[in-house]
């Protein structure tokens, strides 16, 4: 080798040596590279973000390669995480990402009276999440969040495999707004998205539904873009709200998850400091109601009203945390009757007896057995009464089409044991019928149509004629001197009689012992004869 030849090839190394190192430092940067298969870089590391304010801390596994950065979004109310980063490219499948809310690390106070009808605005609650991500390794998310009762309501997981109910809110003429955080998206009666919008105004425009002006077509849903809540007429509800023209109204129907829709029923049926055994009877009855109602109801435009012809329902404003835990323990769980649900009707309180459905309908309903009720002590409509005097009674029969002039004698069996049926007196002695006899004539009515007529709280009573039962104990007495006649009517229980007692079952629950965690069964069976339980989803 010639010596000057020696610094030209030691400047050449030199050369190639630089040009190496840019080449790794380009491979090192991923905005710049390509990755071949011979050389993967696997992301590690990512931050998650979680919606409403909630805070989350996520590590990771540390894997072959350089980490690059990548970001994570859990969706609470719709529990599937998506992770993607920059090189290379991760795909997260929703059946490897979930985000799981425990409901149980959260406490909400309740204020509520006989009535289960008011939840307190604020709830602080504690929610404990974990999702996981497929990357190249396992994430571990932990999510603390103190947030108000909506915001709690948001994060609870979507209940999955849950049947769907249609829940008539009423009836529209004028026009009304349906919210949602994240925005509606508007579908139309073939269920096709049409557009979105943060607020829909909907109105009617001829025979069809408009949105914010914009006419859609004769049913429309509004579909919130994300989770399963919004508003509508400043109440918050779950699902998907669909509109149906109708002879010049709007008919407004709330579509929702069985499970999601009793959590808005359960508290409106019972108190919720309730032992949790009577709550949970409550779910279950409530729960079996529904289906039935629905089998019947398949070929209409809805299942049921939110009203007590079917069931209260209060939509998200109406939940309450241990209501809510009570539905979700005894999720999916139905009362059958010959592998059917049952019509699983209740009542507030029973009086101190149910009764059987043959003497309430006129049909036989073999699960639907009076039985011996538990009173309550803390029930307000075990023992009532109402005063009015014979005119009064005279006026009522009139309006009702059944006068006979003026009253001289009621034809009906004292009231006595219960447990001892009558001609006119059913097991629990609710009234059959009853027969007024004046100076015209006689009618006879039903206990039903004597109770609507009457208002009162149930067909277990008696008439006292001038004696005040209240006062002193004593006999009935059916008979008018006609005179100023006072009427003393003394009634027990509230409610048709049928089915279970939500006062007896709360009693019972209360007597049971602390241990069997599955007492509920124990208070349906009671109420419900010959039924068998069964997990249903």
């Amino acid at each position: 080798m010639k010596r000057k030849q020696l610094p030209v090839m030691i400047l050449a190394a030199l050369v190639v040596s630089l040009h190496s190192v840019g080449t790794v430092d380009a491979a090192m940067t991923p905005s710049k590279s390509k990755v071949s298969s011979a050389s993967k870089i696997t992301a590690v590391k990512a931050k998650a973000k979680v919606t409403p304010s909630a805070k989350v801390t996520t590590s990771g596994q540390k894997a072959k390669g350089t980490p690059s950065a990548s970001k994570s979004k859990v969706t609470p109310s719709a529990s599937k995480a998506k992770a993607t980063t920059s090189i290379p490219k991760a795909k997260v499948t929703p059946s490897v990402s979930k985000a799981k809310v425990t409901p149980s690390a959260s406490k909400a106070t309740v204020n509520t009276g006989k009535k289960a009808t008011t939840t307190t605005a604020t709830a602080k609650s504690k929610a404990s999440s974990t999702a996981k991500s497929n990357t190249t390794g396992k994430a571990n998310t932990e999510t603390k969040t103190n947030t108000t009762t909506k915001e709690y309501a948001s994060q609870m997981e979507r209940v999955e495999h849950s049947p769907e109910i249609r829940v008539l809110l009423g009836s529209r003429t004028k026009e009304a707004s349906v919210f949602s955080d994240s925005g509606v998206n508007v579908l139309n009666g073939s269920h096709h998205k049409v557009t979105s919008h943060k607020m829909a105004k909907v109105s009617l425009k001829g025979n069809k539904i408009a949105v914010n002006g914009k006419a859609i077509d004769s049913v429309v849903t509004l579909q919130p873009t994300r989770g399963d809540m919004f508003t509508f007429e400043d109440k918050n509800y779950r699902g998907t709200l669909s509109l149906w023209a109708n002879n010049g109204s709007m008919m407004v129907i709330n579509s929702v998850p069985l499970e999601s829709y009793l959590y808005g029923v359960v508290p409106q049926e019972v108190v919720p400091t309730w032992p949790e055994a009577a709550l949970e009877a409550q779910a279950v009855a409530a729960r079996t109601y529904a289906l039935h109602t629905m089998e019947a109801n398949k070929h209409k435009p809805y299942d049921v009203s939110p009203t007590t012809a079917h069931q209260v329902y209060g939509g998200v404003d109406g939940e309450t945390y241990r209501t809510t835990e009570a539905v979700d323990r005894t999720k999916g769980m139905v009362m059958l009757y010959n592998n059917r649900p049952i019509n699983a009707l209740f009542h507030s309180d029973g009086g101190g007896y149910t009764e059987n459905s043959v003497n309430v309908w006129g049909n036989e309903v073999p699960y639907l057995k009076g039985v011996k009720d538990f009173v309550n002590s803390e029930s307000s409509v075990s023992n009532w009464t109402v005063t009015t005097n014979r005119q009064s009674l005279e006026s009522k029969l009139n309006a009702a089409g059944k006068g006979v002039g003026k009253l001289k004698s009621i034809q009906l069996t004292p009231l006595s044991k219960q447990g001892k049926e009558t001609a006119d007196r059913g097991i629990s002695g609710r009234i059959k019928e009853a027969t007024f006899v004046g100076s015209s004539g006689k009618v006879t009515l039903s206990g039903d149509d004597l109770r609507n007529m009457l208002g009162l709280k149930s067909t277990l009573f008696d008439f006292y004629i001038n004696h005040n039962p209240v006062k002193k104990t004593s006999k009935a007495y059916h008979t008018f001197t006609g005179k100023n006649d006072s009427v003393y009517i003394k009634g027990h229980g509230w409610g048709h009689g049928l089915g279970m007692s939500q006062w007896g079952a709360a009693e019972m629950a209360r007597r049971a012992d602390p241990g069997d965690t599955d007492y509920y069964q124990t208070i349906l069976k009671y109420y419900y004869s010959g039924i068998t339980l069964k997990k249903m989803y």
